[in-house]
């Protein structure tokens, strides 16, 4: 195999918003897709309006097959008002969090810092497993681009 003689380097950040509302009911939704040169996510936050706790699934997509790679389930789903209550004041974070509920389908860079890698054609989808009722549950993936 030739020696690789070319430096790669991530170009872009990019900050991508969803958000599910009740219409979207248990639907699986495109989070974020690869650029054409590939993509590593680096974080995804999850902020509730939901009253209640919701179960949700996330999913690593060739474009043919979704693939769970995360599941919060009625235990440990996303909390009432995650990131906008008193008791849950902050966003879920599912990869660079050091707790039991992160993503574990993640490598480190250079810097130690996690990342999923979404190489061209691929994306990172969700979904409610159960439906929302009255509010809203927003993602926000911090992606670089090579």
């Amino acid at each position: 195999m030739a020696k690789n003689t070319t430096a790669y380097f991530l170009a872009n950040q990019n900050y991508t918003l969803v958000t599910f509302t009740s219409a979207d009911s248990t639907s699986i939704k495109d989070l974020v897709s690869a650029a054409a040169d590939d993509s590593w996510v680096y974080e995804v936050f999850i902020t509730s309006t939901e009253g209640s706790q919701v179960p949700i699934t996330i999913y690593l997509s060739d474009g043919a097959t979704d693939m769970p790679i995360k599941s919060l389930l009625t235990t440990a789903g996303v909390a009432a008002n995650q990131g906008t209550s008193t008791t849950a004041p902050n966003p879920y974070r599912l990869i660079q969090s050091s707790d039991n509920n992160n993503i574990f389908v993640r490598l480190l860079d250079r810097d130690q810092n996690y990342y999923i890698s979404l190489p061209n054609g691929w994306k990172l989808r969700a979904k409610m497993n159960t439906a929302l009722t009255s509010g809203t549950m927003t993602f926000n993936i911090l992606k670089r681009d090579f």
